[in-house]
């Protein structure tokens, strides 16, 4: 029988650094890099347990920013809802959280559903600025700033990891191509280079 590899929905991961990279590591102003999967989950609090939840997962949920915890990164995305994020892409993630919730609320898996890319270098906070109407000054936004956007037309997650600033998008997998279509060459103006990145996500 034959051994099949899961595909990422932007196809084979080393063409496309070979075809998108305009310039090499450290010479270019912008960095888009690829996670190879992500491990995620949507977190629904039940009724008047938001708190009991955020208590019970060590977050905060006052906030409006995401937060981290040993395990995972939550993003707020609504009131009482978070997109919860795994560090070490670890399989099984979301079971664990839903026991750890004990009916609390309830979970919706994503991991397949969504792709993210990570957006740094000098010029991250100009490309993401005209990308869409977030206020990504860094007077109103820092590190922790998320916020549910419309980019290339497409829905998006964009999360700020730190005040350099790096940002990381998180997007539906079927809208990959055309995503990463308009970003590349929207990047292409600054100098652009395409990593992969990997499982293991340390901050």
């Amino acid at each position: 029988m034959a051994d099949f590899k899961p595909l990422h929905p932007l196809g084979n991961l080393d063409e496309l650094v070979e075809k998108h990279s305009f310039f090499g590591p450290g010479s270019a102003a912008i960095t888009i890099g690829v996670r190879k999967s992500v491990e995620c989950a949507q977190l629904f609090a039940g009724n008047g347990n938001q708190a009991k939840i955020a208590k019970k997962l060590n977050f905060d949920s006052s906030t409006g920013k995401a937060t981290e915890t040993k395990g995972f990164t939550a993003l707020p995305i609504a009131p009482g809802q978070w997109i919860l994020i795994s560090k070490n892409s670890a399989p099984g993630f979301a079971d664990g959280v839903a026991k750890s919730i004990n009916g609390l609320g309830y979970l919706s898996q994503q991991s397949d559903s969504r792709i993210c890319l990570r957006v740094s270098g000098p010029k991250a906070r100009e490309l993401m600025s005209r990308g869409c109407r977030l206020d990504l000054h860094e007077s109103h936004s820092g590190a922790g700033f998320c916020a549910q956007t419309v980019m290339a037309q497409i829905g998006v997650i964009l999360h700020q990891l730190d005040d350099n600033p790096t940002y990381e998008l998180y997007l539906y997998a079927g809208f990959a191509r055309s995503f990463f279509h308009w970003l590349s060459h929207s990047a292409a103006q600054f100098g652009c280079d395409i990593e992969i990145i990997s499982n293991q996500i340390k901050r």
